[in-house]
């Protein structure tokens, strides 16, 4: 992807405006993992280690904003639009080595990430089933079951829909603004309000205003994702 790179002004910087919610939705995607990272806290050996200015989140979170950055720039660099219409894995050259090689490290990652991501889903889904099987015996088999069906269920998707792009847009302003820019402000704001909160408090403002832009990238970009879905062609 790094070989043969044109200039960086050969290509537009920018999209249309019409495409910036759809941007919003998968920037967001891209920290999906907000969703565990209370979970990975609390399993932690030290938890007092996963925050703070150098810890385990704030580190983590340096690293995949890099690399997420550094794949999108040389990606569109290297592909051009081709580069948004899914994954810039699927524009590597099949027949090189090194291309197979990561497409099999991609793969191998989602492998091993997978169970940390359907940790919190499936602790969800799985109180209300177990309580219909008393029998421990039953109640593992009905365990592996509902993983199994859970996963078959995500693997469905994986093969029916055509639009990744889309989806993950979708998914994205719909969920990840959700877990990531609404409910945190929100639950800050109601833990500490009114004795820790007052109306002059800049930290009251602050999480009002990711709220409020939360919620208009989760409106705005689930309408255009939804568009993009249901009209992939215009």
């Amino acid at each position: 992807m790094l070989q043969g790179l044109p200039s960086v002004s050969s290509i537009h910087a920018f999209s249309s405006w019409t495409q910036l919610p759809l941007y919003f939705g998968t920037a967001i995607y891209a920290f999906e993992g907000i969703g565990v990272v209370l979970p990975l806290e609390n399993n932690m050996k030290s938890p007092q280690d996963f925050g703070g200015w150098n810890g385990v989140l704030n580190t983590g979170m340096v690293v995949v904003a890099a690399l997420y950055t550094s794949v999108g720039f040389f990606g569109y660099l290297k592909y051009g639009d081709k580069a948004v219409l899914g994954s810039v894995t699927l524009l590597l050259p099949p027949n090189e080595l090194l291309a197979q090689s990561v497409r099999l490290m991609m793969a191998l990652a989602i492998f091993l990430s997978y169970s940390l991501q359907f940790y919190v889903p499936f602790n969800i889904i799985w109180p209300p089933v177990k309580r219909h099987f008393d029998d421990e015996k039953t109640r593992d088999i009905a365990e592996y079951v509902t993983r199994t069906f859970l996963v078959f269920i995500t693997f469905v998707f994986a093969i029916a829909i055509p639009n990744l792009g889309a989806v993950i847009s979708l998914v994205g302003a719909f969920s990840s603004s959700a877990l990531a820019l609404i409910f945190p402000p929100l639950i800050e704001i109601v833990t500490f309000w009114p004795d820790k909160l007052g109306t002059t408090n800049w930290i009251l403002w602050k999480d009002i205003g990711i709220i409020c832009f939360g919620f208009i990238g989760f409106f705005i970009g689930s309408y255009v994702s939804l568009l993009n879905i249901i009209y992939p062609e215009q």
